[in-house]
């Protein structure tokens, strides 16, 4: 068995890198880490045409993943099944982070619901969401993952 020797400083740097994400998501329950679920990474970025939303999920199946939309928010979340094989039991580190993940996002704007586009390749989910001048009153499950 190889042990591994603690680094305090790789700790706080996590501890510092997970709390500026929850400072700089907009909202601190849009990424609250709780047992048994983990926070993907996302970029969100704003053009003339659209708001694009990209989220690193990768070793994520997209028949795991699920996005609604509605006119004020986005709410993308799934599942990534665990590796652990039971005939397997000499894990010495698992760091690849399992289980179950939500982020919520309110969008700044209006947008064209039915016109949302999610794709789902090389473990990057990018989900556009077409600016609107006008809101529409209902959410939509967006299912065409590509």
């Amino acid at each position: 068995m190889t042990l591994n020797k603690w680094d305090p400083i790789k700790d706080l740097l996590n501890m510092q890198e997970k709390l500026h994400r929850i400072m700089h998501t907009g909202s601190a329950e849009s990424c609250l880490p709780r047992a048994g679920y983990w926070c993907p990474a996302v970029d969100i970025l704003e053009t003339q045409e659209a708001y694009i939303f990209r989220v690193e999920l990768p070793g994520v199946g997209k028949e795991n993943i699920n996005v609604e939309v509605s006119n004020s928010a986005l709410v993308i979340s799934g599942r990534r099944p665990s590796d652990k094989d039971p005939e397997i039991s000499n894990y010495h580190r698992i760091e690849r982070n399992q289980g179950f993940f939500q982020r919520s996002f309110t969008i700044p704007g209006y947008v064209d619901v039915e016109n949302a586009v999610a794709k789902y390749v090389d473990g990057i989910l990018e989900v556009i969401l077409p600016k609107s001048e006008r809101g529409i009153e209902h959410s939509i499950q967006v299912m065409c993952l590509l």
